[in-house]
């Protein structure tokens, strides 16, 4: 499919002014409702009535900027580059290709000197 922004012509610098705008703004209702959430709980505490699940409005904001913000930051990515590995791959040998060994034993002294104890 096709986007809004398939070319880097369609998306001027008002559209990247507006992903910025939408993302400081889904912070803002994040915060916005963990402070209704905290005022909920005092009110629910001064009426001695159990918390047993934040109003729905609290929900509806959470989830209205949880959305709104995954939007914009996905919205403020850049252009893709290509990776350029044809050069690097043509000066490669077999050589350079070669991890190293698969394992490597360092404890051969006491196979040497029976006296000495390493373990």
């Amino acid at each position: 499919g096709t986007s809004l922004c398939a070319e880097a012509a369609a998306c001027g610098p008002s559209m990247g002014r507006i992903h910025n705008f939408t993302v400081v703004a889904s912070l803002a209702i994040l915060i916005h409702a963990t402070v209704c959430a905290i005022q909920h709980r005092e009110y629910l505490k001064a009426v001695q009535q159990p918390f047993t699940h934040p109003p729905m409005e609290i929900s509806l904001q959470c989830v209205f900027a949880v959305l709104a913000g995954t939007w914009a930051v996905l919205g403020q990515k850049g252009n893709f580059v290509p990776i350029r590995t044809t050069t690097h791959l043509a000066m490669q040998t077999i050589d350079s290709l070669d991890p190293g060994p698969d394992f490597i034993h360092f404890n051969t002294r006491e196979l040497a000197d029976p006296a000495v104890a390493w373990v």
